[in-house]
């Protein structure tokens, strides 16, 4: 086989020096996804609990923007993709922080501490729960239909005011439920209504005394809840150093890369200028 003469050997090298790579849309995809797949990409810097197949579909998303077509073009590109990746954890981070600090159980250590309560007195995560609040606001109701309601005459006139004292008068349905005396009986018997009726108002009574203070832990808690969407000032200012410094790594790696694109474009064509 003969050698190659002098003037293929030039036109070679003038060949080569005018390769820079593919243009298209595609032919840039692909060349990413091959810098993405085999090249500093390989170890993802990803946490246990974090999603690779999002992660590499960010590369191929930024890559397809800024193709990685050489060494120092894949550096940049790198520094982007973890920067908005770093950007992502930190929302994710400070919403779970949030959602920490709104927490029953730590909430439930600053108001023990607003109320100044004493080490006997201090309330738990149970104490600001909505079931309990639930049945608070029953008793308050259901005691509100008892005023000026005349007990001892209400069993004559039960068929004729049940649908004034609606929680009343389905309380009382629940008591004949529950014990075993037959309805009929016991609607017909004005002694098991009234006992009902003044055990009912008792239970009521008692119950809002013993969690008045539960009530007003359960409505600073909401309160709480709504301040807590903006983290404290310590929190807040380490959160925005950090969003700060992701924005400048980010800006700063976007700007690098377009000199780099432009000088090496500027190199290319000195090159083929000069063959």
């Amino acid at each position: 086989m003969a050698s190659p003469s002098k003037a293929q050997i030039k036109a070679n090298r003038q060949n080569a020096k005018r390769s820079t790579g593919p243009t298209s849309p595609t032919g840039k995809l692909k060349v990413s996804q091959n810098a993405i797949t085999h090249g500093i990409f390989a170890a993802s810097p990803l946490l246990p609990h974090e999603n690779a197949k999002e992660f590499s579909a960010l590369c191929l998303s930024v890559a397809d923007v800024y193709p990685p077509v050489d060494a120092i073009a894949a550096s940049l590109v790198e520094r982007i993709i973890l920067a908005i990746w770093r950007q992502k954890r930190l929302r994710i981070a400070e919403a779970a922080k949030l959602v920490i600090s709104s927490s029953p159980e730590m909430m439930i250590r600053e108001i023990n501490d607003l109320l100044d309560l004493s080490f006997s007195k201090r309330l738990d995560a149970d104490s600001i729960s909505k079931a309990q609040e639930q049945t608070f606001v029953y008793c308050k109701e259901l005691l509100a239909e008892f005023e000026g309601l005349d007990i001892q005459a209400l069993p004559a006139n039960l068929a004729l005011v049940f649908d004034k004292i609606p929680k009343i008068y389905s309380q009382l349905k629940k008591d004949f439920k529950d014990c075993d005396t037959k309805a009929d009986l016991f609607m017909a018997s004005p002694e098991k209504i009234i006992e009902s009726l003044e055990n009912m108002k008792k239970y009521a009574s008692k119950y809002l005394l013993d969690n008045e203070i539960n009530h007003r832990a359960y409505n600073i808690a909401q309160q709480m809840k709504l301040a807590k969407l903006i983290p404290d000032d310590k929190s807040l200012d380490l959160l925005s150093k950090y969003q700060v410094q992701l924005d400048t790594d980010l800006y700063r790696a976007i700007e690098a890369f377009k000199k780099h694109m432009t000088w090496r474009a500027e190199n290319l064509e000195k090159e083929v200028g000069e063959a």
